[in-house]
C-alpha cells in the first residue's frame, strides 16, 4: 500500500468517525427533544427555551452531518483514485520488467536455432566419421546401436524440459560425451595395440 492510499484512507476514516459522532449527538438531541416536546408546547416557558436552544443545536449538527456525508463521498473517490493509481503503477512496473526480460527472451529463438543447427552439424560429422571408421574396420558399434545411443542421449538432455517424448529410466540415460568418449577410448586402444604389434614385428 502506497503512502497516497494510506493518507486517503486515513482521511476517510477520520471523516467517518466524525460522522458517527455527529449522528450520535443528533440521536441524543432527538431523545431530549421528545422529552421536552410536551411541556414546551403546554405552557412551560423553561422547557420552551430549552427546546428552542436544542432545535438550534440540532439544526447545526444536522447541517454538519450533511456536510460530512458529502465529504465522505469525495474522500471515497480519493481512496479509489489513489488505489487505481497504485494498481496502475504496479502494472507499469510489470510492463517495465517485462520489457527488460524481453531483451533476452527475444534472443532465445535465434540462440536455440543456432544451437540446434550446430548440434545437427556435429551429428552429421559424427555420422560421416563413423562410416569412415567402419570402412577402416574400426566401427565402434553397429550403426543401429549408435542411433539408439544418440537418441537416448538426446532424450536424456530433454528430460529436464517439457519437450521429452517419454520418461527415461536411469539405466537408459546417456551422455553424448560419455558415449562417444567410451567408443573412442576403446578404438584408440585397439588401433594403438595394432600399431604396437607392427613395431615389435619390425
Amino acid at each position: 500500500m502506497t503512502t497516497q492510499v494510506e493518507d486517503a484512507k486515513g482521511v476517510l476514516q477520520g471523516l467517518e468517525t466524525k460522522l458517527f459522532d455527529a449522528r450520535a449527538r443528533l440521536a441524543e438531541m432527538q431523545a431530549k427533544a421528545m422529552e421536552l416536546a410536551y411541556p414546551a408546547n403546554t405552557g412551560d416557558e423553561s422547557a420552551r427555551k430549552k427546546l428552542d436552544g436544542l432545535n438550534a443545536k440540532w439544526a447545526m449538527v444536522a447541517t454538519e452531518v450533511v456536510s460530512l456525508e458529502a465529504a465522505i463521498v469525495t474522500a471515497k473517490r480519493h481512496v479509489a483514485d489513489a488505489e487505481a493509481a497504485e494498481v496502475d503503477e504496479a502494472e507499469r512496473g510489470k510492463a517495465r520488467e517485462a520489457l527488460q526480460l524481453l531483451d533476452s527472451f527475444s534472443k532465445r529463438g535465434a540462440q536455440l536455432e543456432a544451437g540446434l543447427a550446430a548440434f545437427v552439424a556435429e551429428y552429421v560429422a559424427l555420422t560421416r566419421e563413423f562410416h569412415a571408421l567402419d570402412r577402416l574396420g574400426y566401427s565402434p558399434a553397429t550403426w543401429s546401436l549408435v542411433q539408439v545411443n544418440m537418441a537416448l542421449a538426446i532424450g536424456t538432455k530433454l528430460q529436464a524440459t517439457n519437450l521429452h517424448q517419454r520418461f527415461l529410466a536411469p539405466h537408459e540415460r546417456r551422455d553424448f560425451r560419455d558415449v562417444v568418449d567410451g567408443w573412442s577410448k576403446h578404438l584408440r586402444a585397439r588401433a594403438s595395440a595394432r600399431l604396437n604389434r607392427t613395431s615389435k614385428a619390425a
